[in-house]
Parts: C-alpha cells; structure tokens; sequence
C-alpha cells in the first residue's frame, strides 16, 4: 500500500512544528485534496524500472507532536478518509489467488531501541526480535480478532532473503531491492537517515510508515480488475524509526508502544487511511475526535480498536472477505 500517508497529511490539516506532511503521492496528477505530491516517491518508481508491474502509490505516515503551541487552539490533523484510494482485490490472480491476506516479519531488522529499565536513569537497551515480532503478531491479529469481517489472516516465515523494496529506494543501493514475499512486510527498524529522506526533520518525527504499492499496466497505468473505482493495490512495506526508544509492554513500559503503533501502520496496510480531528486546546492538551486507533498523531499508547476503526474496516472488508 504504497501511498505515503504515513507521511501524513490532510485538506485542512496544519503542518506539524516538523513540517511533516502525513500523506505523500507519487503521481503528481492523482493525489486528492491535502495530500502532496512526492517527487522522491515519483523518482523511486522511476528506479523501480519500466519491467517492473508495480509501482509505489503513496506513504503513510504516524507522527508525533512536538513541543511549541502556546495558548490557541491549534487543528494538527483532520482527517475523514476511511479508505485508501488503493484497496486489495478479493483472490486477485497477480496475488495467486487466495482468500488470506498474507504478511511476514523481517527479521534482519527486528531489533528496536528500548530501554532497560521501568524506572530510574534513561539506560538504553535493545529488544531483540523475538519481543518486537511477537507485538507485530498481536497487532496484525487485532484486526482478526476484534472485528467480524476480516478476511484470513496469515503469517509467513521469514526466508532469509530480502523481502522488501523501499531501503534499497532510499539508500541507492540495488542489492537492498528485494522481493516482496507477502502481502504485508513488517521490515523493522531502521535508523534515522532513512526518515531524514523521507521528510525535512522526520527523523525526529516520524514514528512509522507504510507504503503502499500498486498494480500497474503496461502503459504505467493503475489497474481495477474488479471494478470497485480503487486501484488495485499489490503489496504494503511498513517501517518502524529506531531513533525512537520502544516498548513491548509489560516487561519494559517504557518508551513508545509497538503495539499501538504497529496496529495502526497494519490498519493502512489493510486499506484504512487517518480518520479523527487532533487538536491541542487552550490549556496545551491534545484532544482527539474521535480517539481511534487510525488517528494521525501518537500521544500515548491506543492499541485496542475504536468503533470507528471497526466501521473502516468492514468498510472495506465486508464485502471482500466473502
């Protein structure tokens, strides 16, 4: 799902203090209101090659806020997409077929930044993979378990090879191009120069993002083999900041939540865009309405899915997953 929205961005929405923009489009004729085109994302697909099928379609991005509003009413976001423009299509061929969306965890990246202890001085820490993938695989079944039109769900091992594209993008490197082996690719942390090149500042920002790829003809066009006026879309990349300390829960609180934080990257995956006002009041709080997990702004950690976020997705489930 290759839409850069994790860059995020909306109609009305305010830039954050990092100037981060929420939603990023790679064609500079179709992108919608409060969007912006993206000539990094546009030169990528240039790099993709002409013999490729696929191309990026957009960024997601989740931000968090920064310090600086002082005594007004500030609107961070406002955002009422519920869908994606591009959306998987039901056993499509190009896919081989199946009723599962698939996904897989790239275990070469698995390792975040942590810290080590609950309480007491800032000690760095690592939590190795076996912690952050294990979250992962809470959060991608959240969206099985805590609503009633999902489709099925299902997890492929990790094979040793490259399984993901975007890297390789963003650093210029061929032989970190990979090959998508699933429908969702958690590809793990990576450092901050990787979010300096997606944003000014957004390393400091960015807490992760999803891109989303879509199927294109032989003239470079989207495809929409089901008629449903959203481009099909191919395969999603979701990656997470390792600037940031992270948490996996219980064992080590501290930190940004991964659960929270991955159900919301796999929300975009499976077609969802931002929904929700974020706001900071008069007295310096930030508000959401409605609080959801498909909110744009991280605060605090909200991994258990909203009403909202439930009516999303069946929106574009329901009738997908027959």
């Amino acid at each position: 799902m290759y839409k850069f929205r994790h860059v995020t961005a909306a109609a009305a929405a305010l830039l954050l203090a990092s100037t981060v923009m929420p939603h990023l489009y790679a064609a500079a004729d179709r992108f919608p209101e409060g969007a912006a085109y993206s000539p990094l994302l546009a030169g990528w697909n240039v790099a993709l090659g002409a013999q490729r099928s696929v191309r990026i379609e957009r960024a997601e991005l989740l931000v968090s806020p920064d310090a600086g509003w002082t005594g007004v009413t500030t609107l961070i976001a406002n955002d009422r997409t519920h869908q994606l423009d591009s959306l998987f299509v039901a056993r499509d061929p190009r896919r081989g077929g199946f009723d599962a969306i698939s996904y897989l965890v790239d275990q070469s990246d698995g390792a975040a930044r942590g810290f080590a202890a609950a309480t007491g001085p800032s000690t760095p820490g690592l939590l190795p993979n076996a912690a952050t993938e294990a979250r992962i695989d809470a959060s991608m079944a959240r969206w099985s378990a805590e609503t009633n039109c999902a489709p099925p769900v299902v997890k492929l091992a990790d094979p040793g090879a490259d399984p993901d594209l975007v890297d390789g993008l963003v650093f210029g490197d061929p032989a970190r191009i990979g090959t998508p082996f699933a429908d969702i690719t958690h590809a793990g942390w990576l450092p901050r120069e990787f979010f300096y090149a997606l944003a000014p500042n957004g390393s400091a920002s960015i807490l992760g993002v999803t891109f989303t790829f879509i199927f294109v003809d032989a003239a470079g066009n989207p495809t929409d083999i089901d008629n449903d006026h959203h481009a099909d879309a191919a395969f999603s990349e979701i990656y997470y900041n390792d600037r940031f300390g992270w948490s996996d829960g219980a064992a080590h609180p501290r930190g940004i939540d991964i659960d929270s934080v991955s159900t919301h990257e796999s929300g975009h995956a499976f077609g969802l865009g931002h929904f929700g006002k974020v706001f900071i009041d008069n007295n310096g709080t930030i508000k959401y309405a409605p609080r959801a997990v498909m909110n744009a702004v991280y605060v605090s950690p909200f991994a258990d899915l909203a009403g909202t976020d439930n009516a999303s997705f069946c929106s574009v489930w329901a009738s997908r997953s027959k």
